[in-house]
């Protein structure tokens, strides 16, 4: 999981401060205490799945040795 500085738009980096662990910006002064832990889950949405050779339609005009 990435988070972002609200800024300036870089990637936040994890680090150990006095009283708790935190994230801080490398080019600017935001810092933002972790107080509880932080998750985040997102799910891709699944594309509809096609016929590799395009179905029946693709074996009509096919040469048959029959």
């Amino acid at each position: 999981m990435l988070l972002f500085c609200p800024a300036c738009g870089n990637v936040l980096v994890a680090e150990e401060g006095p009283r708790c662990h935190r994230f801080a910006c490398t080019t600017c002064p935001y810092v933002r205490n972790v107080t509880r832990k932080v998750t985040s889950r997102k799910y891709p949405q699944l594309k509809e799945v096609d016929d590799v050779l395009g179905g029946a339609a693709a074996w009509e005009n096919v040469d048959s040795t029959a």
